[in-house]
């Protein structure tokens, strides 16, 4: 008789357990979903520039961003030259044009066969300190 109150206790004590254990992985599966499910935010141009770059499949090392006096006097729209580092070709020129300030943008890089490419929007959002540490610490870009 004692064993079987003993175990009903031991049921009652696992069952509301095992209810908390299931929530929080539920939580956990649709904030990951949702976090990866999310697009790609973009805080910078070069970040912008590299994922197109990357979605054609051009390799590049590095991409500079040059604003120069005829740009800067403009304050309507934007406008700089680009100067993209590629492994094959070395240094290619090329041209970031907005409509807006910092909206509706393109570029164009001859060399690479890039003519008037529309680049996605940038956010105002900035990274959350944790999310870079995590980037740094794993050497990895998280996409969130």
């Amino acid at each position: 008789m004692e064993k079987a109150s003993r175990s009903q206790r031991s049921a009652h004590h696992v069952l509301p357990l095992l209810v908390i254990g299931a929530c929080v992985l539920s939580c956990m599966a649709l904030a990951l979903t949702a976090a990866f499910l999310r697009p790609r935010n973009f805080t910078s141009f070069s970040d912008a520039i590299g994922y197109v770059l990357d979605q054609r499949g051009i390799a590049y090392e590095r991409i500079f961003i040059d604003r120069t006096w005829p740009d800067t006097v403009n304050d309507i729209t934007y406008g700089a030259n680009l100067l993209i580092v590629t492994p094959e070709k070395g240094e290619v020129a090329g041209r970031l044009d907005c409509r807006g300030w910092k909206t509706d943008c393109f570029f164009t890089v001859r060399e690479l066969g890039i003519y008037r490419e529309a680049l996605p929007e940038l956010t105002q959002q900035q990274r959350l300190p944790w999310l870079v540490w995590i980037e740094q610490a794993l050497g990895i870009t998280l996409w969130f």
